[in-house]
C-alpha cells in the first residue's frame, strides 16, 4: 500500500513539474521581476527629477556680487 502511495506521489510530482514548465516556469517570473524593476527605476527617476525641480524653485534667488 505504501508503494502505491509513493508511486502516485511521484507521478503527481512529475505532472506538477511539467505544468510549471508549461506555464512559463522561472523564466516567466524573471521577466516579470525585471519588468517591475525597470518600471520602479523609471518612476524613481521621475520622482527625483520632480523633487529637484521643486527644490530648485524653492531656493531663494542668489544675487551675483
Amino acid at each position: 500500500m505504501a508503494q502505491l502511495a509513493l508511486l502516485i506521489s511521484l507521478v503527481a510530482l512529475g505532472i506538477a513539474i511539467l505544468a510549471y514548465q508549461e506555464a512559463g516556469g522561472a523564466k516567466d517570473l524573471t521577466k516579470k521581476v525585471e519588468s517591475i524593476r525597470e518600471d520602479l527605476r523609471r518612476e524613481t527617476a521621475d520622482s527625483l527629477s520632480k523633487l529637484e525641480k521643486v527644490l530648485r524653485s524653492a531656493e531663494p534667488a542668489k544675487s551675483k556680487p
